[in-house]
């Protein structure tokens, strides 16, 4: 695993304070969006903002402590709360797409919210082993 540089603490820090925009303004343009984004997209809000705002401010944070175990400890918890929000996200699913492209769109983006919560459970669970372990396999900065 290469070592991660301030440049790219400050573009995920970047990245999510856009998406954090993005995310709460969708409400806003919901007359663009054909009936696929619903009414429930309100019902996800606090949890895609609590996934969010934990990676800037642990980004933040990174910028300028970064030894290997707290880097694990932090993409751990970027991780649980990624898990948080993915499964709010499954929970309300604020889409509907059975009028533009069928059912079967709808089925498609559950499973891959499913893969995705799978996929931050793994990812979680290795960053949990290295923290507890002291950062085994990070990149030691001398």
């Amino acid at each position: 695993m290469r070592e991660r540089t301030t440049r790219d603490f400050v573009g995920a820090i970047v990245g999510n304070v856009v998406a954090v925009a993005f995310v709460n303004t969708v409400p806003l343009w919901s007359r663009l969006t054909v009936g696929v984004i619903t009414d429930r997209w309100v019902d996800i809000l606090w949890a895609a903002n609590l996934s969010l705002l934990v990676q800037v401010v642990g980004n933040f944070l990174l910028l300028y402590y970064r030894p290997p175990r707290f880097q694990a400890f932090m993409r751990a918890a970027f991780s649980a709360v990624e898990i948080v929000s993915l499964a709010v996200f499954y929970a309300v699913f604020p889409f509907d797409f059975s009028r533009l492209v069928g059912e079967w769109m709808n089925t498609f983006m559950r499973v891959l919210l499913v893969v995705a919560m799978v996929a931050s459970l793994a990812a979680g669970a290795v960053q949990l082993v290295r923290f507890l372990t002291g950062g085994w396999g990070a990149e030691k900065r001398e």
